[in-house]
C-alpha cells in the first residue's frame, strides 16, 4: 500500500531538525523502542504534518505519537485543535504521558502495540506484521463514541448508580443502554470544591481519562450490556499517574468480578 502524503509547512523542517537534537529524556526512552522496526512498522521522529510537529509517526499507518509533558495540561484547547487537524486528514494521534513513559514503559509499549494491532485489523493491505486482536473493542484507544454527554444518564448515575472505591479514584456506574449500542461510555470529573483552578482540574481528568484507556481492554472483553460510568477523583492534592493507573485497574477489575463474577488476574 502506498503512503499518503500528508502537506507541511516546509518552515517547519529545520525546527524538526532541531528538535531531534534535542529530546527530551522521554522522546530518547521511547525512541528506544521504536526505532529499527521495532513494533514491525517503521516510525520517525519529529515529523512535521500541516502546520504542526508530531514527536513520532508511522506513514504506513498514519499514526501519530504525541508525548505529553506537564506544559501540556495548560494548553488542551490547542492540543484537541491540533488533534481535529489531524484527524480531518486521516491521521490517527495516540497520546502518552511524560511520567507514564519514564515510570511504565510496560503499559505504553502495549498500549502501541494494540493501537497498530487495531489499525492494520482494518486494513488488511498493510505490509506490517499483523497482530490478532483478542476483540474489536479491546483496544487502547478512546474515541469520542465513547464518552458520556447524555445528561439524563448523568443525573441517574448520581441518584441510582453503584459505587467503587479505590483512593483516589471512585467509580460510580449505572447498567443502561445507548442508541448507537456502545458497551460503555465513559466521564471523569475532578471536583471544583477542590481545585478551584480550571488547569489543575483539566490535568486530573486527563490523566484519569488516560488510565482508563491504557486498561479498559479488561472490561471491554468480560463485559455484558451496556454501562455508563463516572470516575471521580477523590484526592485533594494533584495526584500521580502511576497511583491513579494503579487505583483504575483495581477498579476495572472489581466492577468485572461484581457484576460478572469474572476474577481477573
Amino acid at each position: 500500500m502506498k503512503n499518503k502524503i500528508i502537506p507541511y509547512n516546509p518552515k517547519l523542517k529545520e525546527f524538526a531538525r532541531q528538535l531531534r537534537k534535542n529530546s527530551t529524556l522521554s522522546e530518547v526512552l521511547l525512541w528506544e523502542k521504536l526505532k529499527q522496526r521495532s513494533m514491525g512498522v517503521q516510525f520517525h521522529r519529529q515529523v512535521p504534518l500541516l502546520e504542526y510537529i508530531v514527536d513520532f509517526y508511522c506513514h504506513e499507518l498514519q499514526l501519530a505519537i504525541e508525548i505529553d509533558g506537564v506544559s501540556h495540561d495548560f494548553k488542551y484547547d490547542k492540543d484537541q485543535q491540533r488533534e481535529h487537524q489531524l484527524e480531518k486528514v486521516g491521521v490517527h494521534l495516540l497520546r502518552l504521558q511524560d511520567q507514564e513513559v519514564k515510570s511504565n514503559m510496560f503499559s505504553v509499549l502495549m498500549s502501541i502495540k494494540e493501537t497498530i494491532a487495531q489499525m492494520q485489523h482494518k486494513d488488511p493491505n498493510l505490509n506490517a506484521e499483523k497482530t490478532p486482536l483478542k476483540s474489536p473493542q479491546g483496544d487502547n484507544s478512546f474515541p469520542k463514541k465513547e464518552k458520556l454527554t447524555h445528561k439524563t444518564i448523568f443525573e441517574k448515575l448520581f441518584s441510582e448508580g453503584k459505587t467503587l472505591k479505590e483512593f483516589p479514584v471512585k467509580l460510580i456506574y449505572l447498567n443502561t443502554s445507548f442508541p448507537d449500542a456502545v458497551p460503555v461510555k465513559v466521564a471523569v470529573v475532578a471536583p471544583k470544591k477542590k481545585f478551584k483552578k480550571a488547569v489543575e482540574r483539566n490535568r486530573i481528568k486527563r490523566l484519569l481519562r488516560e488510565a482508563y484507556r491504557l486498561n479498559k481492554p479488561l472490561i471491554f472483553n468480560n463485559i455484558e450490556g451496556n454501562y455508563a460510568f463516572i470516575f471521580l477523583y477523590l484526592g485533594k492534592k494533584d495526584p500521580d499517574f502511576r497511583q491513579v493507573e494503579i487505583a483504575m485497574k483495581t477498579l476495572l477489575k472489581a466492577f468485572v468480578n461484581k457484576e460478572f463474577h469474572e476474577k481477573i488476574d
